[in-house]
């Protein structure tokens, strides 16, 4: 038999992917979730009331039944049993496996603060998390979000459309600070506070304020900051306690070899939860981003299977919108000594590539992104680059950039 642990992108994949490459051995999917594949990105939209929970579930447990996976939802795998090749669930149920894939992601991280575990303080990592928060504002008037990444931000303008006076603060000097840069993070703020919610930068949260039980305000920076109900948002952990403890290589995430495959070589690790390499870099890391998540849920499948296909690396990636600016962040966006930056601004726009050794290693455009997804796939092509003094302008010829 098949395990997958984990019902997100890398594991529904990998779990699909095995049905067909292998029909006649059984394939099971556990998860403590109620709910199966949806995109975390879109979580802020239900807050806001733009669509119901359900409309965000990409494929549902039945759908999952009919291609003849078996689905064990709300269950939780409490440890692995190498020696007997088990997995074992907190109901007590004991499943034998063949191969096994740990797909289990990420958690999100809660700051140990006074008070953070107070009625009204939520995280924003599940569907049902989504729902707590959208019934929540039903009767809140204010709210604070801890954290200025793009679920936080996303998270405290669905907040304001719901009517609530919305503050954000964020340890970090800047917003998103791993997609932007310190002058893209100031247009972003001015944008953002355009849409009536406060941003505070470089500043910590101290404690949450706690009335009758239930959450009253936040202490950061020496005020108080008025809170009917608190999201901490402040980044997520690669989920690895089941590898951990059965004594699996780890590093930040759980460390895989091109083949997806652990120090197990029966067990595998795909998604938010896995460690691989870096591209550009050579240094292991962990992309977390749905394309990854994707790509290796299949290489994943394919080794399982018995297939040799490779997982090379995906350069990092983020396309979206935040208080209507569009943002299209991929590679490395600081640059180091020696780099060539080219920066562009113009109408409200800002567009930076970075150039290392003649080719493209950075692309981040704020409020114009034509072009970024030509400009950046030469990131992972690894292209010399010809008229590099064209690369931040929207109208140009793509042949024009590439190195005779």
């Amino acid at each position: 038999m098949y395990i997958v642990i984990g019902q997100g992108i890398a594991g529904s994949t990998a779990a699909t992917m095995l049905r067909k490459q292998d029909p006649h051995t059984p394939v099971a999917v556990i998860t403590n979730e109620l709910h199966y594949v949806y995109s975390r990105i879109d979580l802020p939209d239900i807050i806001a009331g733009k669509y119901e929970p359900a409309a965000s579930v990409l494929r549902t447990a039945e759908d999952f039944a009919k291609a003849g996976i078996e689905c064990l939802m709300g269950e939780t795998a409490v440890a692995l049993l190498r020696d007997e090749k088990a997995v074992l669930l907190s109901s007590g149920r004991r499943f034998q496996y063949d191969k096994l894939l740990l797909a289990t992601g990420s958690l999100p991280v809660v700051p140990p603060v006074p008070g953070a575990g107070a009625p009204g303080v939520y995280s924003l990592w599940t569907l049902q998390q989504a729902g707590e928060i959208f019934d929540a504002t039903g009767k809140a008037r204010s709210a604070v979000v801890v954290g200025a990444g793009l679920i936080g931000l996303k998270t405290a303008l669905a907040l304001k459309k719901r009517g609530l006076n919305v503050t954000v603060i964020e340890k970090l000097p800047r917003l998103l600070p791993r997609q932007l840069d310190d002058e893209a993070s100031d247009m972003l703020a001015e944008s953002v506070r355009e849409e009536g919610v406060e941003i505070l930068v470089g500043m910590g949260v101290d404690a949450i304020s706690v009335d009758s039980g239930a959450v009253s305000g936040v202490n950061a920076g020496g005020r108080v900051f008025p809170a009917d109900l608190v999201v901490m948002a402040i980044g997520v952990k690669p989920n690895i306690g089941l590898a951990v403890a059965a004594g699996i290589e780890t590093g930040r995430g759980i460390t895989v070899d091109e083949f997806q495959r652990t120090s197990d070589p029966d067990v595998y690790a795909a998604g938010d939860a896995a460690e691989t390499l870096d591209p550009l870099t050579g240094d292991r890391t962990i992309p977390a981003s749905w394309p990854v998540a994707v790509a290796q849920g299949r290489i994943a499948a394919s080794s399982m299977a018995g297939g040799r296909a490779t997982y090379d690396g995906m350069v990092a990636m983020n396309a979206v919108e935040i208080g209507g600016m569009p943002l299209v962040s991929i590679g490395d966006i600081e640059g180091r000594t020696g780099d060539e930056v080219l920066v562009e601004r113009r109408n409200g726009a800002y567009r930076k590539v970075v150039i290392r050794d003649g080719k493209i290693r950075g692309v981040l455009f704020l409020g114009e992104i034509r072009q970024a997804g030509v400009i950046g796939s030469l990131i992972s092509r690894r292209v010399e680059i010809a008229e590099v003094e064209r690369l931040t302008s929207p109208h140009f010829s793509y042949a024009d950039l590439i190195a005779v």
